[in-house]
């Protein structure tokens, strides 16, 4: 009997690692209560000025970032990600760095271009209740769609680095 698999089997055992890095990338996400928590926050946060006034802006966002620290907090802990309903995220190295500089550069844009809309001066906006809509809508969609949001990128993010294989046909030869 030899020590050596045969190229079925050994295609066959990466087929099955392959198959399970896929299961494993599917079952990371956030639990559903995390998920309605910081809907509700955001939906508070915005709405808050409002309901009660433009004095409340000043507090209206710290407990939203209360929240975003407890967590990331969390999240770096074993007790805290199974609080969480997260018991499971992805190495660094199942990232695909074209992925991960994707990300920043989009969380940059993003970020510039929230700070340059902060400060130009634009004319007042005359739609009643508008911080509250865009709260609903921005914290119910975070509560609908986060998890089928955080699904699709782990799967982009996992899929662009088994697009890379050494035979250049992808994992296993299927993708």
């Amino acid at each position: 009997m030899s020590d050596r698999p045969t190229p079925e089997e050994a295609a066959r055992a990466l087929r099955d690692v392959e198959r399970r890095k896929d299961q494993t990338v599917n079952s990371v996400g956030v639990a559903l209560w995390v998920r309605i928590v910081f809907g509700i926050a955001i939906f508070v946060a915005l709405a808050a000025p409002d309901s009660f006034g433009s004095q409340v802006t000043t507090w209206s966002a710290w407990p939203l970032t209360l929240i975003a620290v407890a967590y990331v907090i969390m999240l770096n802990s074993r007790r805290g990600s199974a609080v969480l309903g997260q018991p499971a995220r992805l190495r660094g190295e199942e990232i695909s760095p074209r992925f991960a500089a994707t990300r920043r550069v989009v969380l940059m844009v993003v970020l510039a271009v929230g700070i340059v809309v902060a400060f130009i001066p634009h004319g007042r906006l005359d739609v009643p209740y508008l911080r509250t809509v865009i709260g609903a809508v921005a914290g119910l969609a975070l509560v609908v769609f986060g998890d089928r949001y955080q699904k699709a990128m782990n799967s982009f993010a996992r899929r662009d680095r088994a697009a890379r294989t050494p035979d250049g046909e992808g994992a296993g030869g299927t993708r």
